[in-house]
């Protein structure tokens, strides 16, 4: 598709493309699907159960080896006394702000160091081992040729905008026809997040009777400043 609105092909469906046209087009795919998911224009790769790992005892640092793709933490909890309890995910400043890193207790934030190995760096430092319950987008698989690339089906017509207005340049598509391509590409962007939009049922909405007998009703003390 990209290469036909690049002029590249023919019409027809006995029409191939060269490979060297393939591997441009599979390039780009995979720059900017690499690029949309850190920008969060859609997120594709966030587990849909946490994904738990070991906390050793009196050792601050503990790592989700088992996984190593992590691109960004979302939300995790630990585990303390049988309950999940919630950790704050901060960044390197607000943990160079901790006065005493060594101060042992329950977790309450954590830092995500961005490695390899998927390091993260808890504090107050675990005094006990338990378990840590994370959820993250993971980085996307590599773009290559003849192979599905990494978007929702439902995004590829979108995505054919975005790498043909990319390519602009590089087929020497004229300057006119560019500018149009650019007002394609940025629709083009909204609708990948429409379409990336998390749905789920609505919680019902509590009618305001202000009869404290009855299970939806509020009092005028839930009210109160």
């Amino acid at each position: 598709m990209v290469l036909r609105k690049l002029g590249v092909l023919g019409s027809g469906l006995g029409v191939s493309a060269a490979a060297s046209d393939v591997t441009i087009v599979t390039e780009a795919i995979d720059l900017w699907i690499k690029q949309a998911h850190r920008e969060g224009i859609y997120w594709r790769k966030v587990n849909k159960r946490p994904l738990s790992f070991t906390i050793t005892a009196n050792v601050a640092s503990a790592s989700a080896a088992s996984v190593g793709d992590v691109m960004c933490p979302i939300s995790m909890h630990v585990t303390i006394n049988s309950r999940d309890e919630p950790v704050d995910i901060i960044g390197p400043m607000e943990y160079a702000d901790i006065f005493d890193k060594s101060y042992q207790g329950p977790p309450t934030k954590v830092l995500w160091t961005g490695s390899a190995s998927a390091e993260f760096i808890f504090w107050p430092v675990p005094q006990v081992a338990t378990t840590a319950k994370l959820i993250y987008e993971a980085i996307p698989d590599d773009t290559t040729a003849n192979a599905a690339i990494d978007v929702d089906v439902s995004m590829l017509r979108w995505v054919k905008d975005i790498i043909a207005f990319n390519l602009a340049d590089e087929y020497e598509v004229p300057e006119g026809k560019i500018q149009r391509w650019e007002k394609e590409a940025q629709y083009a962007v909204l609708q990948i997040k429409k379409l990336g939009a998390l749905r789920i049922d609505p919680k019902p909405v509590a009618v305001d009777d202000f009869d404290i007998n009855t299970p939806q009703g509020r009092g005028l003390n839930d009210y109160a400043i």
